[in-house]
């Protein structure tokens, strides 16, 4: 029996709001500075590679994509971040539309966006935001497979689900999830037999294929530094409670306890024997949960690493307010997600909350502006040629800060930057002007004493907004400095100089 034919988008009102939230985020992005890990991307997309110490390589595509169109500035970075949310959005309403109906598509989209996770999360370039868009599109070719039944649509899913894994190595699991989909649902283990599945998967692993070369070339250190979070040996039930906490929170509190809902109902109805929208989307899903649950039992699961799944919780999430749909709970659900997330925007762009500013995460891109032209003006006042770090998050930021006007070199952890050339030697000669958190650059400098000949404290620097005091820097000149080779070992200790 025919299907009935489902638009590819959604109605006119939808699209309106997708349209004003991507202007408004775009907006944020533009006037709001960089956070550290963004930043430290963007260094990435200085010199675009197939891999990186830390992390697959498509942020650092994306980043430089947006850069070539926008400029060296903070949207360029943020760009395409912002952009896939409102794509990936009209790829989720035809997703939810084909599993379920269109009213649940439309509510899916809306709790999508009003997740904190989601609205505040795409204005913040990281490895995640590809990840999330691919995923959903992969649940998308997925969808469109189930409802036509049509084979071909198993290359669109290769294709998506290797880019998927050339954003995040996390993407496995959802390949893992299709397998379990096409096993333990009797009407899907047909495609097991045909080839245009197997051809899916072979286009998947073609596309992650440069970034296994990469690795293979560079002592596997990609795979390792991302492999190394799975250790654990020390059992930590109260990481799980944090973790179910956390994603509560920043899926926002109503919005979160109707994905949740519908989890445990989806969980609950898969001893079901017949193919539903429902069992594709926590079958998929179930691979990951897993590893994240067990990964809780021993260690903290950052809140940003379930991200992936927000396409899957907001149409559960949608599911399961469709049984209660003129509930107060349910109507309030939207409007408590965009009003935390017009709170949130306003903090970025000004804070104003009674925060400690130390702890404040909105402030973690507020001084940057005014901490590079105190460190110019020190500059010129000791005859330093260039700036010295002794972290990532500020090489990062100052990097940015100081971009196209002084070069940062971290001393430390040469490894993360294999990607970039050697710094000039004539550069090198010249003396550095140090900078460390206070509480930490003595011990240091007395911990790397291979790394200099004669350090010279210079007094203190400090991070502003307005008058209140976010971090104090302590400076130092550098005499005889010595730069390790940025060496792709994983044998080797990041942490202290190596020449």
């Amino acid at each position: 029996m025919m299907r009935p034919t489902i638009p590819f988008l959604p109605a006119p009102r939808l699209l309106a709001l997708l349209a004003g939230l991507t202007t408004l985020r775009l907006l944020v992005a533009a006037l709001s500075g960089l956070v550290f890990d963004e930043a430290y991307y963007r260094l990435w997309a200085l010199a675009p590679s197939f891999g990186y110490y830390d992390h697959a390589p498509m942020v650092a595509w994306w980043i430089a994509v947006g850069r070539s169109f926008i400029g060296d500035t903070a949207l360029g970075v943020r760009v395409l971040a912002v952009l896939s949310a409102w794509i990936g959005s009209l790829f989720l309403w035809r997703t939810a539309a084909l599993l379920f109906d269109q009213p649940i598509a439309d509510r899916a989209v809306v709790y999508f966006n009003a997740m904190l996770i989601v609205g505040l999360g795409s204005l913040v370039m990281t490895p995640d935001i590809p990840s999330v868009f691919f995923w959903g599109l992969t649940l998308w070719a997925l969808a469109e497979l189930w409802y036509s039944g049509r084979g071909g649509w198993w290359l669109v899913v290769g294709l998506t689900a290797g880019l998927g894994l050339l954003s995040k190595y996390s993407g496995v699991f959802l390949g893992a999830g299709i397998l379990v989909w096409l096993v333990v649902e009797p009407q899907q283990r047909h495609w097991l037999k045909r080839w245009e599945t197997w051809a899916g998967g072979v286009l998947a692993v073609l596309l992650f294929l440069p970034v296994i070369v990469w690795n293979a070339h560079h002592d596997f250190v990609s795979f390792a530094k991302q492999l190394g979070r799975t250790a654990g040996d020390e059992f930590r039930p109260d990481h799980l409670l944090e973790l179910i906490g956390v994603q509560w929170l920043l899926m926002t509190p109503i919005i979160g306890a109707l994905a949740f809902v519908g989890l445990v109902q989806g969980l609950a109805r898969l001893s079901r024997r017949t193919s539903s929208g429902e069992a594709l989307v926590v079958i998929t899903s179930l691979p990951f949960l897993a590893y994240l649950l067990i990964h809780a039992l021993h260690d903290r699961v950052n809140g940003n690493w379930p991200a992936p799944l927000m396409p899957a919780l907001a149409m559960l999430g949608a599911l399961a307010a469709s049984h209660w749909p003129l509930s107060r709970l349910v109507r309030a659900a939207a409007p408590v997600g965009f009003a935390i997330l017009a709170l949130a925007a306003a903090e970025i762009l000004h804070p104003f909350l009674p925060l400690d500013p130390a702890r404040n995460p909105a402030m973690l891109t507020q001084g940057w502006s005014e901490l590079a032209n105190a460190l110019r003006t020190k500059q010129a006042e000791t005859g330093t040629g260039w700036i010295a770090t002794a972290s990532y998050e500020d090489t990062a930021a100052l990097s940015f800060a100081l971009r196209d006007t002084t070069d940062v070199v971290q001393l430390n952890e040469r490894v993360r930057y294999g990607f970039l050339p050697a710094p000039p030697d004539a550069l090198i000669r010249q003396p550095a002007l140090f900078i460390d958190w206070e509480d930490r650059g003595e011990a240091f400098l007395a911990n790397h004493k291979s790394c200099y000949g004669h350090a010279e404290r210079l007094g203190t620097v400090a991070r502003q907004y307005g008058a209140a005091t976010i971090e104090t820097f302590v400076l130092y000149r550098l005499t005889d400095v010595k730069i390790g080779p940025a060496v792709y070992d994983r044998h080797a200790d990041p942490s202290l100089c190596s020449f």
